[in-house]
Formats: C-alpha cells, sequence, structure tokens
C-alpha cells in the first residue's frame, strides 16, 4: 500500500505544482493557458512513465534490457502507463489550471 501511496502523493503534489510554475514563464490569457496545460500534461506523462520505467526495472532488470532490444514498444508501453496515471494527476492539474485567471493582472477573463 505505502508503496503506491507516496509516488501518487508526489505526483499530485507536481500535478498541482507544474502549472503555477509554469504560468510564471507564459503569457497571460486563453492560449497561454492552453499551452500551460498541454505542457504541464507532458512532462506529468513523463514523469509518471519515467517512474513506472524505475519501478519495473527495479523489480526485474530485463525490463531495462528491453529498452535496448526494443525501444520504441517499450516507451510507448511505458508513454501508455502515464496517459493512464493521469487519471491521478489530470483532475488536479485540471484545477490548478483553472486557477490559473484569478492571478492574471493585465488579461481579463
Amino acid at each position: 500500500m505505502t508503496g503506491l501511496l507516496i509516488p501518487a502523493v508526489l505526483l499530485i503534489l507536481a500535478a498541482a505544482a507544474i502549472p503555477f510554475a509554469m504560468a510564471r514563464v507564459l503569457p497571460e490569457g486563453i492560449a497561454g493557458l492552453v499551452v500551460n496545460g498541454a505542457i504541464s500534461a507532458l512532462v506529468l506523462t513523463g514523469m509518471s512513465a519515467a517512474y513506472f520505467l524505475w519501478a519495473y526495472g527495479r523489480t526485474d532488470t530485463r525490463v531495462v534490457d528491453l529498452l535496448g532490444a526494443a525501444p520504441g514498444a517499450t516507451l510507448v508501453y511505458f508513454l501508455r502507463l502515464g496517459v493512464q496515471a493521469g487519471l491521478i494527476w489530470a483532475p488536479v492539474m485540471i484545477l490548478s489550471l483553472s486557477a490559473q485567471p484569478k492571478r492574471w493582472k493585465t488579461v481579463q477573463w
């Protein structure tokens, strides 16, 4: 149970923090909000996929060997797991993105 709890909590915290961090460098407005969502989703998917690759590789080193034998299929598999982990991080990311317009100073929603 705790083996999954800590990564899930860290993923949720990242899903809350990444959109706010990205909002500092992206322009205000709808376009910036959409770009923020896309970049945040890509980063969170990559983080999730990297965690799954690490966790699987720690359990069985043959998984890491598959990266050399079939890199495309292996990466697609772990990216798919990262997207499926979106059930955990996507709602938090969307809530974090929805709070962005309150902080806009020059553009009105």
